[in-house]
Order: structure tokens, then C-alpha cells, then sequence
């Protein structure tokens, strides 16, 4: 079995550093992980010489993610059974040094996501939801009668209508499109994490702690685990990142709801997005380059599951589509249920500043000179645009 998977492996997908919104959608509706693809065991129905060099008869191959997380998984699974190894041609002070390095910084990836989640919803998300929450509540105060009707001649003398009109909740289809693109990005690193997840609980399990990792060739596979192994991958890598995505993506659709300038909701996302990618910088920054290499030379034999065994490549393809179709439909319903129903910033009745902000962002606050260059150029359109306070008439 294990001669039959050495040229597998060289389909499998690294996960990749900078993602695009384009490429995480594509990904999400296609059911391509950045760190697995539609890959079965076997060859069978694919056609081709590279399918038929398959990971062996009712197996399946599953790659390991290429950050913190991977590298302490890689050190658990090969690196810890080696301290212990009698064999001579174990090097021991090297697996000392990849253990020694891989939890290091597994730990300090906990510490820092779990300290800027921590910060981020104390110091920034509630500070935000405070300012928004105390502004709208002035609005409410100065603005409506105390029988619940709105004063609209007193609108154009609200001296925070520029403020207010900041809110983007009132937005809704600039709110909805950032709201999905941060629920996006947050669901493809879940669902890579769910996949990582059953992956581990489909690898086999071995009495003793020297099986679980087997070379074929230039590569390595894991190709089972021990219980405690097994347990100790799931509670200190799978679980947290996965309880980290999660947290990650409440904080953050809260800090986008609570965003009181329409260019920070932009900016919002693309530091939250930051937090998600500190595995991965760690990762590059401080191992080293053989301990990448290693990361990504090695993966998991999984048992394939009895659909998979039984079913043709066209009925595996069809399950795939639906669960890609699954994870689409729950995320256009979370982005709607949260929303207009779970956010806990404004009240739903902020639509109605919708007409007046909207009047007031494109017609009052709009440039007072518009056009070309040559346009601005000229002395008289200059002068009107732009005077000069003490001009001398006919200069």
C-alpha cells in the first residue's frame, strides 16, 4: 500500500498566504480547500496514470495545514515518538529542536490570537458599540417627540447628522456586501478546520507510537495515530483553531456593525482578517526552512468512508456540490439572521434616517468642483471654485 503513494502527493494543495475574495468564493462553491482537493483513494473513475498511483485500496490522502498548527502536528505525530526511539539512525537532537520549535510557537500563536481577541472585543469593539450606540441615543432624544414622530423640519439643523449618517447599519447593501465578505473569508477557514477535523478522526488507530508515521519514497504519511496522540492533535491544534474562527467571526461581524465611519468598515475587515493569518506569519517568520518543508512533505491516511468505498466518481461529485450548496445557504442565512435580528448595536428602526443620509452623503457632501484639469485650469472656473479672498479686480 504504501508503495502505491508516492506521486499523490504532489497534487495535494499548499494552503495559500494572501487570499483574495474571488478565491475564497470559488473555493467555497466548488468544495477546493486551499489544502485539499477532490482526491479519492484508488484511481478509481479518474482515468488517468496519476489517479491510478492512489493512496491504496480504501484509503484516502489528506494533506496537514501548512502553519502552527500543522507544525505541532507534524511534531506530535513523528517527532515526539522519535525521543523515545532506540534506533540509532534516529536523530535525535533533531527532533528535539523541531518539537522544541513547533510548540513554541503553537504557543505563542494561542497566546497572541487569544490576547488580540481578548483586546480587540474590550478595548475596540466595545469602545465603538458605546460611541455608535450613545450617538443614535442623542438622535432619538433630540429628534423625535415624545408620542414617537419624527420632527423632520428640525433635520436640517441636527448639528450630528454628518455623524450619524457615518453609521453604515442604515446602509444595508454596503453593510450586507461587507458583512459577507467577512463571513466568507471566516467560512473557508471553518470549513478547512472541519475538514481537518474529520480527517484526524478517519486516521487509524496503532498500538505503538513508531507506526504512526511510514516513508514511502520521499514522503511521509501518518498513517495512524495512538489514542492519546490522537487526543492530544484534536484538543491543542483542531479544537482551538477552530474555536478561534468561530470567536473571530462573532467579533468581528459585531466590530463591522459597530463601525461608525463608512471607510473603517473597510479597514475593519482587513485588520480582523489579520488576526486569522498570525498562524501563517508565524509559521513563515520564525521556523525553519526544513521544518516548512516537512510540514508540507507529510500527510494523513484516511480510512475512507463507506460512501466512498461503494459510490462512482459521479455520485462523490454530487456530494460534494450539495455540502458546497449547504455551507452557501447557511452562510446567506447567518448573514441575514445576524443582521437584522442578532446584532445588538442600534435598534432595526435606524432605516429610518435611510432617505435623509442618503440625501445628505450625495448631494450635500458631495465636491463643489468637479471636471477635468484643463477644466480647473481656466481663470474663470478657478475663481469661482476657489476665490481669492483679496483679489484685485482685473488681475
Amino acid at each position: 500500500m504504501l508503495a502505491s503513494m508516492r506521486s499523490v502527493h504532489g497534487r495535494r494543495q499548499s494552503k495559500p498566504r494572501h487570499r483574495s475574495i474571488p478565491a475564497l468564493l470559488v473555493k467555497t462553491v466548488l468544495g477546493m480547500s486551499p489544502r485539499r482537493g477532490l482526491m479519492w483513494a484508488g484511481g478509481r473513475g479518474g482515468g488517468d496514470d496519476e489517479a491510478d498511483d492512489g493512496a491504496g485500496e480504501g484509503f484516502c490522502q489528506a494533506g496537514i495545514p501548512e502553519d502552527a498548527y500543522g507544525a505541532a502536528v507534524v511534531a506530535m505525530v513523528r517527532d515526539v515518538p522519535r525521543l523515545t526511539s532506540k534506533d540509532k539512525a534516529v536523530d535525535r537532537q533533531l527532533a528535539i529542536w523541531n518539537c522544541l520549535f513547533a510548540f513554541i510557537v503553537l504557543a505563542v500563536n494561542l497566546v497572541l490570537q487569544s490576547f488580540m481577541l481578548a483586546y480587540i472585543y474590550f478595548y475596540v469593539v466595545g469602545n465603538d458599540v458605546m460611541q455608535v450606540q450613545k450617538l443614535y441615543k442623542e438622535f432619538r432624544q433630540s429628534m423625535y417627540t415624545s408620542s414617537g414622530e419624527f420632527w423632520q423640519d428640525k433635520w436640517v439643523l441636527y448639528e450630528d447628522r454628518q455623524d450619524l449618517c457615518q453609521i453604515t447599519l442604515w446602509n444595508r447593501p454596503f453593510y450586507y456586501s461587507i458583512l459577507l465578505c467577512w463571513n466568507l473569508v471566516m467560512l473557508t477557514e471553518i470549513r478547512n478546520t472541519e475538514e481537518f477535523i474529520r480527517d484526524i478522526l478517519r486516521v487509524p488507530l496503532v498500538e505503538d507510537p513508531k507506526d504512526m508515521v511510514k516513508k514511502a519514497g520521499d514522503q511521509e504519511h501518518c498513517v495512524g495515530l495512538t489514542w492519546w496522540t490522537k487526543v492530544m492533535v484534536m484538543g491543542c491544534t483542531a479544537l482551538p483553531k477552530l474555536c478561534t474562527a468561530i470567536v473571530l467571526l462573532w467579533i468581528g461581524c459585531e466590530w463591522l456593525s459597530a463601525t461608525s465611519q463608512f471607510e473603517d468598515l473597510v479597514m475593519n475587515t482587513v485588520a480582523m482578517n489579520f488576526i486569522v493569518e498570525i498562524d501563517n506569519l508565524l509559521f513563515e517568520g520564525l521556523l525553519p526552512h526544513h521544518q516548512r518543508k516537512d510540514v508540507a512533505n507529510i500527510s494523513f491516511l484516511c480510512k475512507e468512508t463507506e460512501f466512498e468505498a461503494t459510490s462512482g466518481e459521479l455520485l462523490k461529485t454530487r456530494a460534494v456540490y450539495r455540502k458546497s450548496l449547504l455551507y452557501l445557504c447557511c452562510l446567506g442565512i447567518f448573514v441575514v439572521m445576524y443582521a437584522e435580528w442578532i446584532q445588538d448595536v442600534v435598534p432595526p428602526d435606524i432605516h429610518t434616517i435611510r432617505d435623509m443620509c442618503q440625501k445628505l452623503l450625495t448631494k450635500d457632501l458631495q465636491p463643489t468642483c468637479v471636471g477635468q484639469t484643463r477644466y480647473l485650469q481656466g481663470m474663470p472656473s478657478s475663481r469661482e471654485c476657489f476665490p481669492v479672498v483679496n483679489e484685485t479686480p482685473g488681475r
